[in-house]
C-alpha cells in the first residue's frame, strides 16, 4: 500500500474513533489538555502560536484565556488566506471574528507574527504518535508553516495536541513530514526523542 493511501486509512480510522467521543467527554479532555500545558510551559515572556478548534480537536479555549491575562504574553492565532494561513496576534477572544471554516480568526489588522519570536506553537492534528510524528489533513498547511519556522527558529517548541482517541500507535511518515518536540494529551506530556 502507498505511503498516502495509508495516511487516507489512518485518517478515516481516526474520524470514525473521533464520531464515538461524546461532546461532554471532548471538553472534559480539553480541560486536562489546558491544565497540562499550563503545568508545562517555558519560564519567562512566551510567544505562543495555537489554533481555535474544529469539532474535532481539543479546544484551547480556557489556556488562551489564562494566557491572555498573563503579562508579556503574546498569543497568535491562523488566520485563512486564499492558498495558506498567516498567524496573527489576539487581545482577547471577544475580538475574533468567524473565518473560513467558520473557525475564529483575528482581524487581518492585527499584528503579524514573526517567526523569530515563537517560543511555543500548539499544533493540531488527526493524530499523533509517541515519537512526534503528526498527521495533517492531507492539505501540507501545517507541514509547510513548521518547516519554515524550524528553518527560522529552530529553537521554538512545538507541540502537538490531542485528545484520547488520536494518538496512535504509529504513523507513516513522508520526507515532508516534520515530528514535533512533544505531544500533549488529558493524561501527558511526551517528550518525544528524535
Amino acid at each position: 500500500m502507498h505511503i498516502r493511501d495509508e495516511k487516507e486509512l489512518l485518517r478515516q480510522r481516526i474520524k470514525e474513533r473521533g464520531s464515538r467521543v461524546s461532546d461532554k467527554d471532548r471538553l472534559a479532555e480539553s480541560r486536562s489538555i489546558c491544565r497540562r500545558i499550563v503545568e508545562n510551559l517555558p519560564a519567562g515572556p512566551l510567544t505562543v502560536c495555537a489554533y481555535a478548534a474544529m469539532r474535532s480537536e481539543a479546544d484551547l479555549h480556557t489556556l488562551l484565556e489564562e494566557l491572555l491575562a498573563r503579562p508579556g504574553t503574546r498569543i497568535f492565532l491562523p488566520r485563512f488566506t486564499r492558498s495558506f494561513f498567516e498567524f496573527r496576534e489576539i487581545h482577547a477572544l471577544d475580538d475574533l471574528t468567524p473565518g473560513r471554516f467558520n473557525l475564529p480568526e483575528p482581524l487581518p489588522s492585527s499584528a503579524l507574527l514573526n517567526l523569530k519570536d515563537v517560543t511555543l506553537a500548539l499544533l493540531p492534528g488527526i493524530a499523533f504518535d509517541r515519537s512526534g510524528n503528526r498527521l495533517g489533513r492531507g492539505n501540507g498547511g501545517y507541514d509547510r508553516w513548521l518547516a519554515d519556522l524550524r528553518k527560522f527558529n529552530p529553537d521554538a517548541n512545538v507541540w502537538g495536541i490531542a485528545l484520547e482517541y488520536q494518538l496512535t500507535d504509529k504513523i507513516p511518515v513522508e520526507p515532508h513530514d516534520l515530528p514535533v518536540d512533544a505531544v500533549v494529551t488529558p493524561r501527558e506530556l511526551i517528550v518525544c526523542t528524535m
